[in-house]
C-alpha cells in the first residue's frame, strides 16, 4: 500500500468502518455479539468495487469494550485488509492493541490513534503488541479554536505526536487532521494541503460529520452529497478518508476513480503504473464515448 507522493500518483486509502455505534448488525456491543453474515456481505460488496477499481481498501474497527476486542479483530482479520484499530476509550484501544498483537495482526493493524494525550499505558500497548503503523490525531480538544489553524497542527505533530509515536515503536503514521462538523471540512482542507507540503501522509474522517447522509434520510442524493465531499478533500491532498459504514463505498468509488484518472493524467503518471490504478474508468469512458459518437450504442 503506496500513500502520498504527487496528486494522482497513488489513489488514496479508502476507510469504511464496522460495529460503530447505531450500527444495526451488533446485537450486543458489550459482548461483542454481531449478525456476520450481514457484516460480510457490506464488506465484500467495498471489496470487489475496490479491487475492480484499484483503490486501496481498510476497516475502521470501533470497539466499544474489552470483550467485543478478540470477536471483532478475529472477524475483520479474514479480509485481509488493513485494520484501523479504534477504542473508544484508552483503555479499551491499550487493550485491543494487546489482542491484535496476541491474534498475530500487527503486519494488518494500525492504531487509531495516538492523541496529543495518550497515556503512557496506550503507548507501551502498542509497542508490546508489535504494531508499527498508527493514527496520530493533530487536534487538542482542551485547545479546539486554536488547534484547528495549520501551524498549530504542524506544532502539536512535531512537538507531541510524532515524539509519542516514536517512544511506542511506530515506524508508519497517517496524519489526522480531524472533521469536526460539515463546515469545518474547509479547514480540515486548508491544513491538509499544508501539512502534505511538509511531507506528511495525511486524511481525515469525513464520517465523523457526513455519516447521517443515509439513503433513508436523503435518498440517492446521499450519495451525491458524501462524493461532493470525498472529491473536495481529495483535491486538497487527502491521502485517506474514512468515508462512513462499510458498505458505502460502492456508491461514491466511480466517481472518485474518475477524479484519479484526471490526476494521474495531470501527474502524467507511467502508462506502466495505470494498469493497476483507477484509471480504467477514464479508458472505459473513452470507450463507450467513442462506440456512441460512431452509433454502436
Amino acid at each position: 500500500m503506496q500513500l502520498g507522493g504527487k496528486l494522482g500518483e497513488n489513489p488514496p486509502l479508502m476507510i469504511g468502518s464496522v460495529f460503530y455505534r447505531g450500527d444495526r448488525r451488533v446485537r450486543d456491543h458489550e459482548r461483542g455479539v454481531f449478525d456476520g453474515e450481514a457484516e460480510e456481505r457490506l464488506i465484500e460488496s467495498d471489496l470487489r468495487v475496490a479491487r475492480q477499481l484499484n483503490f486501496p481498501y481498510a476497516l475502521d474497527v470501533i470497539i466499544t469494550s474489552k470483550s467485543a476486542a478478540e470477536p471483532y479483530l478475529k472477524f475483520t482479520s479474514r479480509f485481509d485488509v488493513p485494520i484501523l484499530v479504534d477504542g473508544i476509550d484508552p483503555e479499551v484501544r491499550s487493550h485491543a492493541y494487546r489482542i491484535a498483537g496476541k491474534l498475530g495482526l500487527s503486519d494488518l493493524a494500525i492504531a487509531n490513534a495516538i492523541y496529543p494525550d495518550s497515556t503512557e499505558e496506550e503507548l507501551n500497548a502498542i509497542k508490546t503488541s508489535g504494531i508499527k503503523k498508527a493514527v496520530l490525531v493533530a487536534f487538542d480538544p482542551k485547545n479546539a479554536l486554536e488547534s484547528l489553524k495549520p501551524e498549530v497542527k504542524l506544532s502539536i505533530l512535531e512537538e507531541k505526536l510524532v515524539p509519542k509515536a516514536e517512544e511506542a515503536g511506530v515506524e508508519e503514521f497517517l496524519v489526522d487532521v480531524v472533521v469536526l462538523d460539515p463546515a469545518s471540512l474547509i479547514s480540515v482542507a486548508e491544513s491538509m494541503s499544508f501539512l502534505r507540503s511538509k511531507g506528511y501522509v495525511v486524511g481525515c474522517a469525513p464520517a465523523n460529520a457526513l455519516a447521517f447522509l443515509s439513503k433513508r434520510r436523503y435518498g440517492d442524493e446521499a450519495y451525491t452529497m458524501l462524493t461532493a465531499a470525498l472529491l473536495y478533500l481529495r483535491m486538497r491532498g487527502a491521502d485517506f478518508m474514512i468515508f462512513g459504514p462499510a458498505g458505502r463505498f460502492r456508491g461514491v468509488a466511480r466517481g472518485l476513480a474518475f477524479l484519479e484518472s484526471m490526476l494521474a493524467m495531470e501527474a502524467r503518471v507511467p502508462r506502466s503504473k495505470l494498469r493497476e490504478h483507477p484509471f480504467s474508468v477514464l479508458r472505459e469512458l473513452q470507450r463507450v464515448f467513442q462506440e456512441t459518437s460512431r452509433g454502436e450504442v
